[in-house]
């Protein structure tokens, strides 16, 4: 018995449109998941990035403030405070 090219060929293109509709079904779930894990990421990063900011102003903060209280408290003159600080000013721009 002959097999009929025609029947052949439909059937071929109904089992690959089948095919390609279940991949596209999914797709946007996959493209939705993958959205959504960089955005997480991003969202961690710019979380990291305002930590590692706010640890950085704590500890400017902290530098200068203990210059100003040691000059006001005597331990060191002005001229010696205020080389230090610009000495760490200038180690922190590097």
């Amino acid at each position: 018995m002959a097999v009929n090219p025609a029947s052949t060929l439909a059937t071929s293109g109904r089992s690959a449109g089948r095919k390609a509709g279940e991949v596209l079904s999914r797709t946007p779930g996959a493209l939705s998941q993958a959205a959504a894990r960089t955005r997480e990421q991003a969202e961690d990063v710019l979380a990291e990035a305002r930590a590692e900011a706010d640890t950085a102003s704590a500890r400017d903060v902290a530098v200068y403030g203990g210059l100003a209280a040691t000059v006001a408290l005597g331990a060191l003159e002005l001229p010696v405070a205020a080389a230090a600080g610009i000495g760490y000013a200038l180690v922190k721009r590097r």
